[in-house]
């Protein structure tokens, strides 16, 4: 059945919601009962470790008769640990994504740091976690800069989420991200395999990001992957096309010293 323009209405009504104000109640209603797990799980751990070494020196007997079965729970509880900290691994880059959206304001924001992030929450995206090979180098060195969380992760997990469809529909499927930086500069390069930036699309962008007057709007691309392009331009970035063999890159040069506003 189609949905009714009432319904349609409705849906947006609730997901305008969702990244302000639902999404920080759920998380937060997440992390208490996690933290718990977490705590629970690692003091049993210590506790049957010491329960196991004085059964071994009081019962040496008893001990050796249950040697098997209690190697077996203090390997489940191992990997009750285990699970529960690849959980909140999970639960940290989730999270990690929707507070930054809900992010106010300026602050220093590392671009290593946020894209490492940007990359880790790719992984929900089944296809980009199971099917594309990622290469990852980030520059620990880079300096911050100043601007707003929430319009940095916007921005460049769209220009990710771009190389990421094309590369899925290559037969080679790869992407890499790295960044560099120098002493006026960040430097982002994300490679990838897959159909190229058209030229005159490429030239055309080229010139908007040297200052001319032209409207993006014009560009026949992906909307959000146009306005990635316009939020960095207001951090006075520039940006780059290029296309060697099988690999295209996207590169971006980031001034250290500029924010936007």
């Amino acid at each position: 059945m189609e949905k009714s323009e009432t319904y349609k209405a409705l849906e947006a009504d609730f997901t305008s919601t969702f990244i302000h104000e639902l999404m920080p109640g759920v998380l937060h209603n997440f992390a208490n009962p996690l933290n718990g797990i977490m705590g629970r799980s690692k003091l049993l751990q210590r506790r049957i470790d010491d329960t196991v070494r004085k059964i071994n020196e009081q019962y040496p007997e008893t001990a050796a008769g249950l040697q098997d079965e209690l190697q077996r729970i203090k390997n489940d509880i191992r990997s009750v640990n285990k699970e529960s900290e690849s959980f909140f691994e999970m639960f940290r880059d989730a999270s990690g994504k929707f507070y930054a959206l809900a992010a106010k304001g300026k602050d220093r924001i590392n671009i290593s740091q946020l894209l490492a992030a940007e990359m880790r929450f790719a992984n929900f995206y089944l296809e980009f976690k199971h099917e594309i090979t990622k290469n990852m180098q980030f520059d620990s060195d880079c300096l911050d800069i100043k601007g707003n969380t929430a319009e940095l992760s916007l921005a460049f997990w769209r220009l990710i989420r771009f190389a990421m469809t094309r590369a899925l529909k290559s037969e080679i499927k790869e992407l890499s991200l790295t960044t560099h930086h120098n002493h006026e500069n960040i430097l982002i390069l994300i490679k990838y395999s897959g159909d190229a930036v058209p030229e005159d699309v490429s030239n055309f962008i080229a010139q908007y990001f040297q200052g001319d007057n032209l409207d993006i709007a014009d560009v026949k691309m992906e909307k959000g992957f146009l306005m990635a392009l316009v939020m960095l331009k207001q951090y006075s970035a520039g940006i780059q096309f290029s296309t060697k063999e099988d690999s295209n890159t996207i590169s971006i040069t980031m001034p250290y010293r500029v924010s936007a506003g």
